[in-house]
Protein backbone atom coordinates (compact mmCIF):
# COMPACT_ATOMS: atom_id res chain seq x y z
CA UNK A 1 0.00 0.00 0.00
CA UNK A 2 1.42 3.36 -0.71
CA UNK A 3 2.38 5.62 2.24
CA UNK A 4 -0.29 8.44 2.32
CA UNK A 5 -0.91 11.84 3.63
CA UNK A 6 -4.44 12.66 4.69
CA UNK A 7 -5.51 16.03 6.12
CA UNK A 8 -8.28 16.46 8.03
CA UNK A 9 -10.54 19.11 7.01
CA UNK A 10 -9.82 21.06 10.11
CA UNK A 11 -6.37 21.06 8.41
CA UNK A 12 -7.44 21.58 4.96
CA UNK A 13 -9.17 24.56 5.90
CA UNK A 14 -5.85 25.46 7.74
CA UNK A 15 -3.82 25.11 4.76
CA UNK A 16 -6.17 26.50 2.00
CA UNK A 17 -4.90 29.88 1.07
CA UNK A 18 -6.76 31.79 1.88
CA UNK A 19 -6.96 30.11 5.25
CA UNK A 20 -10.56 28.83 5.40
CA UNK A 21 -12.13 29.48 9.19
CA UNK A 22 -13.36 26.09 11.38
CA UNK A 23 -16.93 26.42 12.33
CA UNK A 24 -16.53 27.10 16.04
CA UNK A 25 -17.84 24.25 17.71
CA UNK A 26 -15.07 22.73 15.71
CA UNK A 27 -12.20 24.65 16.92
CA UNK A 28 -11.59 27.98 19.13
CA UNK A 29 -15.20 27.17 20.28
CA UNK A 30 -15.80 28.03 24.31
CA UNK A 31 -15.66 24.75 26.91
CA UNK A 32 -18.99 25.06 28.61
CA UNK A 33 -19.42 22.66 32.04
CA UNK A 34 -22.29 21.96 33.77
CA UNK A 35 -22.82 19.40 36.87
CA UNK A 36 -26.51 18.56 38.42
CA UNK A 37 -26.76 15.93 41.10
CA UNK A 38 -30.27 14.08 41.70
CA UNK A 39 -31.51 11.56 44.37
CA UNK A 40 -33.00 8.57 43.30
CA UNK A 41 -35.84 7.54 45.45
CA UNK A 42 -36.19 2.83 46.59
CA UNK A 43 -39.65 3.80 45.85
CA UNK A 44 -39.32 5.48 42.27
CA UNK A 45 -41.23 3.84 39.81
CA UNK A 46 -39.20 2.34 36.30
CA UNK A 47 -40.25 4.75 33.76
CA UNK A 48 -39.47 7.92 35.75
CA UNK A 49 -37.07 10.79 34.03
CA UNK A 50 -34.69 12.76 35.90
CA UNK A 51 -33.74 15.98 34.30
CA UNK A 52 -29.79 16.92 34.72
CA UNK A 53 -28.65 19.75 32.93
CA UNK A 54 -30.15 22.12 30.01
CA UNK A 55 -27.91 23.44 26.89
CA UNK A 56 -28.56 24.74 23.46
CA UNK A 57 -29.32 22.71 20.55
CA UNK A 58 -26.33 24.47 18.34
CA UNK A 59 -23.92 22.40 21.07
CA UNK A 60 -21.41 20.21 20.57
CA UNK A 61 -21.28 17.53 23.25
CA UNK A 62 -17.76 16.49 24.01
CA UNK A 63 -18.46 14.40 27.17
CA UNK A 64 -21.27 13.15 29.61
CA UNK A 65 -20.11 11.82 32.57
CA UNK A 66 -22.23 9.86 35.01
CA UNK A 67 -21.26 9.07 38.69
CA UNK A 68 -23.29 7.26 41.43
CA UNK A 69 -23.24 5.52 44.76
CA UNK A 70 -24.36 2.10 44.51
CA UNK A 71 -27.94 2.00 43.96
CA UNK A 72 -29.44 -2.26 44.25
CA UNK A 73 -31.99 -3.78 42.77
CA UNK A 74 -30.96 -4.35 39.04
CA UNK A 75 -30.72 -0.47 38.18
CA UNK A 76 -30.50 0.68 34.74
CA UNK A 77 -30.73 4.08 32.93
CA UNK A 78 -30.76 5.62 29.34
CA UNK A 79 -29.35 8.65 29.21
CA UNK A 80 -30.96 10.99 26.64
CA UNK A 81 -32.46 14.17 25.47
CA UNK A 82 -35.89 15.75 26.17
CA UNK A 83 -37.71 18.81 25.63
CA UNK A 84 -37.65 21.29 28.04
CA UNK A 85 -41.02 21.56 29.91
CA UNK A 86 -41.40 24.87 28.24
CA UNK A 87 -41.19 23.16 24.76
CA UNK A 88 -43.67 20.41 26.04
CA UNK A 89 -41.07 18.36 27.71
CA UNK A 90 -41.29 15.14 25.51
CA UNK A 91 -38.72 12.55 24.62
CA UNK A 92 -36.19 13.63 21.91
CA UNK A 93 -34.39 10.37 21.99
CA UNK A 94 -34.44 8.47 25.33
CA UNK A 95 -30.82 6.53 24.91
CA UNK A 96 -29.54 9.23 22.64
CA UNK A 97 -26.07 9.06 24.37
CA UNK A 98 -26.53 5.42 26.66
CA UNK A 99 -28.99 3.05 26.69
CA UNK A 100 -28.98 0.67 29.95
CA UNK A 101 -26.17 2.28 31.81
CA UNK A 102 -25.98 -0.38 34.98
CA UNK A 103 -25.83 2.24 38.21
CA UNK A 104 -26.18 -0.66 40.89
CA UNK A 105 -21.71 -0.35 41.64
CA UNK A 106 -20.72 3.25 42.80
CA UNK A 107 -19.38 5.08 39.26
CA UNK A 108 -16.52 7.89 39.49
CA UNK A 109 -17.19 9.77 36.72
CA UNK A 110 -17.75 7.17 33.99
CA UNK A 111 -17.89 8.65 30.54
CA UNK A 112 -21.01 7.38 28.41
CA UNK A 113 -21.29 10.06 25.89
CA UNK A 114 -20.70 7.49 22.78
CA UNK A 115 -22.63 4.08 25.01
CA UNK A 116 -25.45 3.91 23.17
CA UNK A 117 -23.80 4.04 19.36
CA UNK A 118 -19.76 3.51 19.84
CA UNK A 119 -19.13 3.43 16.06
CA UNK A 120 -21.07 6.24 15.34
CA UNK A 121 -19.19 8.19 17.82
CA UNK A 122 -16.16 9.04 15.76
CA UNK A 123 -18.19 10.03 13.02
CA UNK A 124 -20.38 12.43 14.91
CA UNK A 125 -17.95 13.72 16.95
CA UNK A 126 -17.91 17.03 14.88
CA UNK A 127 -21.94 17.05 15.16
CA UNK A 128 -23.54 19.54 17.53
CA UNK A 129 -26.79 18.46 19.64
CA UNK A 130 -29.63 19.16 16.83
CA UNK A 131 -27.38 17.02 14.01
CA UNK A 132 -27.55 14.01 16.39
CA UNK A 133 -31.02 14.17 17.35
CA UNK A 134 -33.85 12.02 15.02
CA UNK A 135 -36.00 13.59 12.97
CA UNK A 136 -35.80 15.45 9.96
CA UNK A 137 -34.22 18.79 11.34
CA UNK A 138 -31.95 21.06 8.78
CA UNK A 139 -30.96 23.54 10.57
CA UNK A 140 -30.44 24.44 13.97
CA UNK A 141 -33.91 24.71 16.07
CA UNK A 142 -32.54 27.49 18.18
CA UNK A 143 -33.82 25.74 20.75
CA UNK A 144 -32.50 24.10 24.57
CA UNK A 145 -32.50 20.31 25.24
CA UNK A 146 -32.64 18.33 28.66
CA UNK A 147 -30.26 15.86 28.74
CA UNK A 148 -31.68 13.45 31.47
CA UNK A 149 -31.40 9.47 32.48
CA UNK A 150 -34.77 7.43 32.33
CA UNK A 151 -35.32 4.84 34.41
CA UNK A 152 -35.22 1.34 32.75
CA UNK A 153 -35.23 -0.40 36.29
CA UNK A 154 -34.86 2.03 38.74
CA UNK A 155 -33.84 0.07 41.78
CA UNK A 156 -34.81 -0.60 45.28
CA UNK A 157 -32.72 1.64 46.93
CA UNK A 158 -32.18 5.57 47.29
CA UNK A 159 -28.94 6.70 45.78
CA UNK A 160 -27.17 9.82 44.42
CA UNK A 161 -26.56 10.36 40.78
CA UNK A 162 -24.65 13.41 39.40
CA UNK A 163 -23.66 14.03 36.09
CA UNK A 164 -21.11 16.13 34.65
CA UNK A 165 -21.34 17.39 30.84
CA UNK A 166 -19.35 19.47 28.74
CA UNK A 167 -20.17 21.11 25.44
CA UNK A 168 -18.95 23.47 23.16
CA UNK A 169 -20.35 26.78 21.92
Amino acid sequence: MPVVNTKSTFITNADATPVVLNQDWIARGMLVEAVATVEVAAGDDDGSVFRMVRLPAGARVTSVEVACDAITGGISFDVGIYRTAADGGAVVDADLFASAVDLSSALSYTDVTWEANVANGKANVEKRLWELAPGPLTADPQTMYDIALTGNTVGTAAGTITMRVRWVL
